[in-house]
C-alpha cells in the first residue's frame, strides 16, 4: 500500500513536470548552461577554458546525461523533470513518516502544482539539480538516525551546483553543534566541495571572476545592490507587483501559512525555517533580483504549511483551491510560445536544423546565442560560448577580457568585418546593453543573407 501511495505521488508530479519539457517555452539562459554541458563533455573545463558564471558541477551532470541519452533540449530537460520528482518523493516520504499519508499527500500536491517549481525546476537551470542536493541533506539530519557525514556531502554539492546555497551552511552547522554532528558534517561538507576547490585550484583568477567579479560589475549597482529594484522583486513575489502575479499569489500563501506554522510550532520547526530564512535571504543578494530564485525556497514553505493544514483541514481548503488556481493560470504562462520573447524547442530546432544543413562537422559559427548550435555538428567561436560574454568583456579591459575567454562587441564585430567565420546567426538574446548588432559589419564584411527562419538571420560569406 506504501508502494502505491509513492507511486501516485510520483505519478502526479509527472503529469505536471512532463509536459513542460516539451511545451514550455525556452529560457535564455538554458542555451548557456546546454552549451556549457557540451563543451564539458567534450572535455572543455569551465573557467580555464570558457567563460561559465555558476559554480562548476551542472556542466559535468547534465553533459554525462546527454553523453548517455543525445544532446537534445527534450533529453536535457528531463534530467531537470527527473530531478524536480527525485525532490519531491524525498518530500513525500519525510512528510509521510512524520505526519502520515494524506499530509505527505498535501505536500506534494503544494509543492508540484508551485508555478515556481514547475516553470523553474523543468529547465535547464542550477535550481532543480541543487535544490535536490540540499533537500536530501536535510531528510538525512531530519531522520531518526541523522547521517552527518552524507547530508555534509550533499551540501556541497549543492553549493558546488549554485553558490547561493553555502547560506545554508550555518543552518546546518549550528544543528550538527547541538545534535554532535559537527566534525562528520564538517568532513562530508569538505569533501562536497571538493569540484569547487579544484576548479579554483586550475583557474583562480577566472573561477573568481566568472562567479563574483562578474556579477558584481555587470551592473553599477555592484555584487549586492540596488535596493529599489529589489523591492520591485519582493513585490512581484507576493503577488503586489506589476509581473508574475500567479506566482506572487501562491507564494503570499505559501508565506501565510508558513508564519501560521512557526507561531503554533515554534520550537520544533526551528531547523526549516531556519534554510527557508536562509535561502530566501541570499536569493535577494545578487543584482539584479529576480522572482525566478526563490523557487529553490518552496520546498521549506512547504513542510511548513502542511504543519497548518494537518491542524486546520478546512479552514486550509480555500487557501489550497486559491493556490491550485494561481498554478493553473502560471502553466498556461508558461506554455505559451511567441517567436521574439518565449521561443519555443520546436522553433530553435529549425535554426539548429538549418545550421546542420549549412556547415560540415566541427566548423566554427558565429551565434548570438549557444542554444541555437545544441544538437549540431558546429562550435561556437571561442569566447562567445554565452551571449552575456559581451557584457562581461564591457566592463574589463581587453588584455583581461582575453584572459577571462570573453570576447566583446566590438571584437566580434571586427571577427565579421574580416570574415572570419563563414556563417553568422544574428538574434539579440541579451536584455542589457551591449546588444548583439551586427548589421554594418555584415555589410562591411560582404555577407549574404541565405535564411530567415523564426526570428533568427543567417549570413554566409
Amino acid at each position: 500500500m506504501a508502494f502505491a501511495r509513492s507511486a501516485l505521488a510520483l505519478g502526479a508530479q509527472a503529469l505536471v513536470f512532463g509536459p513542460l519539457v516539451a511545451f514550455r517555452f525556452l529560457d535564455g539562459d538554458e542555451g548557456v548552461y546546454a552549451y556549457a554541458s557540451r563543451l564539458a563533455l567534450h572535455g572543455h573545463v569551465p573557467y580555464r577554458d570558457f567563460f561559465y558564471e555558476q559554480m562548476p558541477l551542472l556542466p559535468y551532470v547534465y553533459g554525462a546525461w546527454i553523453g548517455v541519452f543525445g544532446e537534445s533540449w527534450y533529453a536535457v530537460r528531463s534530467l531537470s523533470a527527473l530531478a524536480a520528482t527525485a525532490l519531491g518523493a524525498l518530500l513525500y516520504l519525510h512528510v509521510e513518516k512524520r505526519a502520515g499519508r494524506w499530509p505527505a499527500l498535501a505536500a506534494t500536491c503544494l509543492y508540484a502544482l508551485s508555478g515556481l517549481v514547475f516553470g523553474y525546476f523543468t529547465i535547464v537551470k542550477t535550481f532543480a539539480l541543487a535544490s535536490l542536493f540540499l533537500f536530501g541533506a536535510y531528510v538525512l539530519v531530519e531522520s531518526r538516525r541523522p547521517r552527518w557525514l552524507a547530508a555534509g556531502l550533499l551540501v556541497g554539492l549543492a553549493v558546488d551546483t549554485r553558490l547561493v546555497f553555502a547560506a545554508a551552511i550555518p543552518a546546518f552547522a549550528v544543528l550538527a553543534l547541538r545534535r554532535r554532528g559537527l566534525s562528520p558534517f564538517g568532513a562530508g561538507l569538505a569533501a562536497g566541495l571538493v569540484p569547487s576547490v579544484v576548479f579554483l585550484a586550475l583557474s583562480p583568477h577566472a573561477f573568481v571572476f566568472d562567479n563574483l567579479r562578474y556579477h558584481g560589475e555587470k551592473t553599477s549597482h555592484g555584487l549586492v545592490g540596488e535596493p529599489v529594484q529589489k523591492l520591485r522583486t519582493a513585490a512581484n513575489l507576493i503577488g503586489f507587483g506589476n509581473a508574475d502575479h500567479a506566482l506572487g499569489v501562491q507564494f503570499l500563501l505559501l508565506l501565510v501559512a508558513s508564519a501560521a506554522a512557526l507561531w503554533l510550532l515554534r520550537r520544533r520547526l526551528t531547523f526549516v525555517a531556519a534554510v527557508a530564512v536562509s535561502l530566501g535571504i541570499a536569493s535577494f543578494l545578487p543584482t539584479p533580483t529576480y522572482v525566478q530564485y526563490f523557487c529553490v525556497v518552496v520546498p521549506y514553505l512547504v513542510l511548513l504549511a502542511v504543519e497548518v493544514a494537518t491542524r486546520w483541514p478546512r479552514a486550509v481548503l480555500v487557501g489550497v483551491a486559491a493556490y491550485a488556481a494561481a498554478g493553473g493560470l502560471a502553466l498556461a504562462h508558461d506554455v505559451q510560445t511567441s517567436p521574439l520573447l518565449r521561443p519555443s524547442i520546436r522553433s530553435v530546432e529549425r535554426v539548429a536544423a538549418t545550421v546542420e544543413i549549412r556547415t560540415h562537422p566541427g566548423e566554427t559559427v558565429l551565434v548570438g546565442w549557444p542554444g541555437y548550435l545544441f544538437g549540431t555538428h558546429a562550435e561556437a567561436v571561442s569566447g562567445y560560448t554565452n551571449q552575456f560574454a559581451p557584457v562581461a568583456a564591457a566592463k574589463v579591459a581587453p588584455r583581461e577580457a582575453e584572459r577571462v575567454h570573453v570576447l566583446s562587441e566590438p571584437a566580434i564585430e571586427r571577427l565579421i568585418e574580416r570574415r572570419v567565420p563563414r556563417l553568422v546567426v544574428e538574434r539579440n538574446w541579451v536584455t542589457s546593453p551591449p546588444f548583439a548588432d551586427w548589421d554594418a559589419a555584415l555589410r562591411q564584411g560582404r555577407y549574404r543573407l541565405v535564411a530567415t527562419v523564426e526570428t533568427a538571420r543567417i549570413y554566409e560569406r
